[in-house]
């Protein structure tokens, strides 16, 4: 089974140990894609970092014009049996974390979860490996909230990612080279049922004195975008309160 990370944030340039680590590791980075997928800002940061904007899945970005571009990654190791997905899982999990220690695959904001092409057929004894760890999770792998009007990104009976399969965007076709994906969904955090605004989300870092801005420019800067991501950095650039102040 080719298995690949669908990464829409730090963890494809994050320079802290862990995650280095597990990019040498696990991934195989000479073979990336970037592909097209519903993503946008819409989860708070903790306190630590200026409660700015983090990536979310958003199924209210699938429509063509509202895609934005992550990168698909290689695993570096073959996956053959149910339990290479569960360790690739845990291995993810624990980089999203930022920590060494292995511990389950998600909490309260968030859940690693698996997204199958429809062109390729995954065994079964895989994905009822995973189906079984998803259960054996319990209340943990809990369904992350919606925004109004908008449908559900994960299947939290299942662990499966409820999108379309990625578009590579260099071909414009849908990515090949891959069986399944494993990725993170973050939970978002809603206001009245609705994501923040690009001004909010500009807003957010202009209010933070810790230059935790730069995840949105080492996004751009490394091919991780959104359809927001214009409007963000107009406000950025042209507002009247000079960033960090």
């Amino acid at each position: 089974m080719r298995l690949g990370i669908l990464i829409i944030g730090s963890l494809y340039w994050d320079p802290s140990r862990v995650r280095c680590r597990w990019r040498q590791n696990r991934l195989s980075c000479t073979s990336e894609h970037k592909v097209r997928v519903p993503i946008r800002y819409g989860k708070r940061a903790p306190k630590n970092r200026g409660n700015t904007y983090t990536m979310v899945f958003a199924k209210s970005c699938s429509e063509d014009a509202k895609l934005g571009i992550g990168i698909v990654v290689p695993a570096r190791a073959e996956c053959c049996e149910p339990e290479h997905l569960l360790e690739e899982a845990e291995h993810l999990w624990a980089a999203e974390r930022n920590c060494e220690e292995i511990s389950g695959i998600c909490a309260n904001w968030g859940k690693v979860c698996i997204l199958e092409n429809p062109n390729a057929k995954v065994s079964a004894p895989v994905l009822n490996a995973w189906r079984s760890r998803i259960e054996a999770a319990g209340k943990a792998y809990a369904p992350l909230p919606t925004a109004k009007d908008e449908g559900p990104v994960l299947n939290a009976a299942t662990g499966r990612a409820l999108f379309d399969w990625p578009t590579d965007n260099k071909t414009k076709q849908p990515l090949l080279g891959f069986d399944l994906l494993l990725m993170t969904a973050t939970r978002p955090d809603l206001k009245e049922s609705q994501y923040p605004i690009a001004t909010e989300v500009a807003d957010a870092w202009k209010a933070d004195k810790f230059d935790n801005v730069n995840y949105f420019f080492n996004n751009r800067h490394y091919g991780i975008t959104t359809f927001e991501d214009e409007q963000i950095l107009t406000a950025l650039r042209f507002s009247a309160k000079p960033l960090g102040a």
